[in-house]
């Protein structure tokens, strides 16, 4: 009998480090997270459900494994320069790759 695992997809997170206000997405098809614009408007959506505050962390968590990277911003305003936003999640997204590719885990739509 063959098992098979469900694919939990990966979590895109954003936490206000004043308010611990947190908002989170997840991503069935986390490749697409690889595409800017898609990446930007993934990120200004998030940051958009929290209050403005002076310093929030960017996560994320592959679900099928708990791998999980964080990123630090000084603002969100810098969340919201699109090249910045975008860069941030692909940065995070090979991060945990890298440690999926490391432990031979299943890697979610990949």
């Amino acid at each position: 009998m063959e098992i098979t695992a469900e694919n939990a997809g990966y979590t895109l997170s954003i936490a206000d480090k004043k308010t611990n206000a947190v908002a989170e997405k997840v991503y069935k098809k986390p490749m697409s997270l690889y595409v800017p614009s898609v990446a930007n408007a993934s990120v200004v959506e998030l940051v958009a459900c929290i209050l403005p505050s002076e310093t929030c962390t960017l996560t994320m968590t592959n679900n099928n494994n708990g791998v999980s990277v964080d990123k630090s911003f000084e603002t969100q305003a810098l969340l919201k320069f699109p090249p910045m936003a975008a860069e941030a999640v692909k940065d995070l997204i090979n991060i945990v790759r890298g440690y999926d590719e490391e432990d031979d885990q299943n890697v979610c739509g990949w």
